[in-house]
């Protein structure tokens, strides 16, 4: 059965208006991100060897707010669990000298039942644990997806703070005197520390919280 041309018309000016309308919304939020707009959140995400997809999707979501943000690893390049391609970070953790300069840092996904556990690679890193203490010290946005938390107690800046994370590490967060409030379906932020699970499901939540944080710290209200 043909289309008649009417419809033809209809549909391709449909397609232009749609695609039209996705830039218009895109648009200010890479120019922002590309500029290194000083009002952006300036963010550090902290990558792992064998990070996990939901890294991805977080990132979509910083990126469509405009934030500044910077890969660092242990490694030059970072490979992934099982989805996605490897990752050529923006600086390695030994050449940040002043962690400052940043907002919020980020601690990414990274596969549960690999060799070691999850983040075996920062864990195994003295310099990673020391900028991830450096930015607590700060009083950074401290953020941690998934098994992330185990990064947190072993750089022992989690005591009495109130976090979750994944059950098969949780006498690491007691140990380092943390107060462990379970797998929960919902991010938990204490004090400037955000810990979160289910990342599939809460990527955009987690970033709403940061986004909220920050609008609020910036305007005196933390």
């Amino acid at each position: 059965m043909k289309l008649s041309l009417s419809l033809l018309v209809i549909l391709l000016a449909s397609a232009i208006a749609l695609t039209q309308a996705g830039s218009v919304r895109l648009a200010p939020a890479t120019a922002a991100a590309a500029d290194g707009d000083p009002g952006a959140v300036r963010v550090l995400i902290l990558v792992c060897d064998s990070y996990g997809a939901n890294y991805n999707l977080i990132r979509d979501v910083m990126e469509l707010y405009g934030w500044d943000l910077t890969t660092v690893g242990v490694t030059p390049t970072v490979t992934p669990c099982f989805y996605g391609g490897p990752i050529t970070v923006d600086t390695l953790v030994t050449q940040i000298t002043d962690v400052s300069q940043f907002d919020v840092l980020l601690i990414t996904t990274s596969r549960v039942l690999q060799a070691g556990g999850s983040h075996s690679q920062l864990l195994a890193s003295p310099e990673a644990l020391d900028l991830v203490a450096g930015a607590a010290a700060e009083s950074l946005l401290v953020v941690a997806q998934c098994g992330g938390t185990r990064v947190l107690a072993a750089a022992g800046v989690i005591n009495g703070v109130t976090v979750t994370g994944k059950s098969e590490y949780l006498q690491e967060y007691l140990d380092a005197g943390a107060v462990w409030a379970g797998e929960t379906g919902t991010p938990v932020l204490n004090g400037n520390f955000l810990t979160g699970l289910r990342n599939q499901i809460n990527s955009r939540r987690l970033c709403e919280i940061m986004r909220t944080y920050m609008a609020e710290k910036r305007a005196g209200a933390k």
